[in-house]
């Protein structure tokens, strides 16, 4: 289903997980498939972002949301194809605003002001 919903996507894996990338970059992943033995985690990088209309997605970070498939039923929620759909759409748009900020976050801390170190000796 995931490689389906995008087609140009880069897939490998990666922290044990079959990740889907803008690139050949784990910077620009923008979900991945991680399975363990009860349970199958589709995770979104950027889940925050997604408007999730079936409330299904979990995670309390900034970023990041995850949903918990444990069943064949739930492996063939139409609504996970949507949410896969919307995250390749909007990944683009996501990593770029990233980068973005974190480039904002390096000036602004390469431009502050360092206090001078204590001049004092050593014996």
């Amino acid at each position: 289903m995931a490689s389906r919903a995008m087609p140009r996507a880069h897939e490998f894996l990666y922290y044990d997980a079959v990740n889907y990338s803008l690139s050949d970059s784990p910077l620009e992943r923008v979900c991945y498939i991680s399975p363990a033995q009860t349970q199958v985690t589709l995770g979104f990088l950027f889940g925050a972002y997604l408007d999730d209309k079936h409330h299904i997605l979990q995670g309390i970070g900034t970023r990041a949301r995850h949903i918990k498939i444990r069943t064949m039923d739930e492996a063939k929620n139409p609504a996970l194809k949507e949410l896969v759909k919307a995250a390749w759409t909007n990944g683009a748009a996501s990593i770029s605003n990233m980068k973005q900020q974190r480039r904002k976050h390096v000036v602004a801390h390469s431009r502050a002001t360092k206090s001078p170190r204590s001049r004092r000796k050593i014996r």
